[in-house]
C-alpha cells in the first residue's frame, strides 16, 4: 500500500487517541447515568403527586412469605395495616386524627429526604467529599426509625386496648350468665 510520504510526516497517535476515546466514552457514560438519575427522581415526586389526589394511598408493605405481605394504607383520614395473602385481614386501624396526621407527616418527611436507591458503593462514591451528606443520611435514617417506632408503639396500644375490650366483653358475658341462676 502506497503511503504517498504522509505517514512519514504524521506522529504515532494511536495509543493516545485510544485513551483519549476512553475518557470520551466514560464522560459520556457518566452524563447518561446522570440523566437516567435525574429522570427518576422527576418520575418519583410526579408519581407522589398523583399518589395525593387518590383517596386510597399505599404507605409500604413488609413481605411475610411467599405470596404474603403487611401493608400500611391510608384511606380517608385514617390508616390500615392489612394482613394480604390468599384473603386480605385487617389487622389494626388507627383512626385518632391526631396520631394519622402525626404518622403521615413523618411518612412524608421520610420520603422527601428519600432519592432513588442506589447501590451502596455509588452512594459511598458520591457522598465520599459531603460531610453534610453523612448528617442528612442519619436524619433521614431516625426519621425512618422513628415513624416506624411510632407505629409499633400505636399498633401495641391498640393491641392492649383490643385484648382490655375483649376482656370486658368476657367478664360481662360471664356476668350475664351469672344473674340468669
Amino acid at each position: 500500500m502506497r503511503t504517498y510520504g504522509l505517514a512519514d510526516e504524521l506522529p504515532d497517535t494511536s495509543s493516545l487517541g485510544s485513551v483519549w476515546d476512553l475518557i470520551r466514552v466514560l464522560v459520556v457514560l457518566g452524563l447518561i447515568i446522570g440523566l437516567i438519575v435525574l429522570v427518576l427522581r422527576f418520575l418519583a415526586k410526579r408519581n407522589r403527586g398523583w399518589g395525593m389526589n387518590r383517596s386510597l394511598r399505599s404507605l409500604g408493605g413488609y413481605p411475610l412469605g411467599t405470596n404474603k405481605s403487611m401493608q400500611i394504607v391510608e384511606w380517608n383520614g385514617r390508616i390500615y395495616v392489612l394482613g394480604v395473602g390468599e384473603n386480605i385481614t385487617l389487622l389494626e386501624s388507627i383512626t385518632d386524627q391526631e396520631l394519622v396526621d402525626a404518622l403521615l407527616a413523618e411518612h412524608e418527611a421520610g420520603m422527601t429526604n428519600m432519592g432513588p436507591a442506589l447501590p451502596d458503593w455509588l452512594r459511598k462514591w458520591t457522598e465520599r467529599n459531603k460531610p453534610q451528606s453523612e448528617d442528612l443520611a442519619s436524619t433521614t435514617a431516625g426519621a425512618d426509625s422513628s415513624f416506624e417506632k411510632s407505629l409499633e408503639n400505636r399498633l401495641r396500644e391498640l393491641s392492649e386496648r383490643r385484648q382490655k375490650a375483649e376482656q370486658l366483653l368476657e367478664d360481662n358475658r360471664s356476668e350475664d350468665r351469672t344473674d340468669e341462676r
